[in-house]
């Protein structure tokens, strides 16, 4: 499972976690806040949350300056992902420090922060995917209405990039110009675009009117690589390593420095 379906949003299991070491943490802390009657516990809680979010991001966009120098007004475009463990337990860490030098109480504090941590780690090591996926047998059409196997497609050897899109979907619209081009700029591996549900036809059209022209585009119009790697929701990215085997499973819009730092993984 690389996600979870809540009604009408779809979040990656990533997020999911975070989000529910995020919630554990808080209502831990503001029942330990009152039965404890510290309200110092309820603002230490949601200004770790803010202070924990702003580091997780800026350590990111640190790590990856050159990139985002480029791009200034990227680094409030949070919905691409990119967040650093590091930053958010250094932002958490100020937090904490002045609080507890203010008098903020040591041991429920501790007791809310490991409870959110453990939450967030449970979801991970419980429902991140067990068994290894390879890359599926049965035949897909190209764009040019010619059947292919991915396994005689792509060289031995040779990591894959999977886009799962589609026409209708506005994040996967803002990031298929950017996947496009890093596609054209590498030779190392290979990428394929796979609009689901739709007609070559139509997906045609789309890519000649906004002047894309990705190498290899795929016609998957019964979702089925949606199907066979378990995805739910667009955009969807995967990264298949060097053996054929899935290696990670990105749900949603991607940044540029994302997917650059999954595919250096790959190799």
């Amino acid at each position: 499972m690389s996600a979870i379906d809540l009604g009408p949003f779809v979040l990656s299991i990533e997020r999911f976690a975070a989000l529910l070491g995020v919630v554990v943490f808080v209502v831990l802390a503001e029942i330990l806040a009152r039965v404890n009657k510290h309200p110092a516990l309820s603002t230490w809680s949601s200004t770790t949350v803010l202070w924990g979010f702003i580091g997780a991001r800026l350590g990111h966009v640190i790590a990856f300056w050159p990139s985002f120098a480029e791009e200034p007004w990227r680094i409030i475009a949070i919905w691409q992902g990119g967040f650093s463990v590091a930053g958010a337990a250094v932002g958490v860490a100020i937090v904490t420090a002045w609080a507890l030098w203010r008098s903020l109480p040591f041991v429920p504090a501790a007791s809310a922060l490991w409870a959110g941590i453990i939450a967030w780690q449970v979801v991970l090591l419980d429902v991140a995917p067990r068994e290894p996926v390879a890359l599926p047998t049965e035949p897909l059409a190209t764009i040019a209405n010619d059947t292919i196997h991915l396994s005689a497609l792509v060289p031995p050897d040779t990591p894959i990039i999977i886009n799962l899109w589609a026409t209708w979907c506005p994040p996967c619209r803002r990031e298929l110009p950017m996947l496009t081009e890093v596609a054209a700029q590498r030779d190392d591996l290979v990428f394929l675009f796979a609009p689901q549900g739709e007609t070559a036809a139509h997906v045609s059209r789309y890519l000649a009117e906004h002047d894309l022209q990705p190498e290899h585009v795929l016609i998957d119009t019964s979702g089925m690589l949606a199907q066979h790697y378990g995805t739910v929701g667009l955009p969807v990215t995967l990264f298949i390593g060097t053996d054929g085997l899935l290696a990670h499973t990105h749900v949603g819009e991607i940044s540029r420095e994302v997917l650059l730092g999954r595919i250096a993984r790959l190799q």
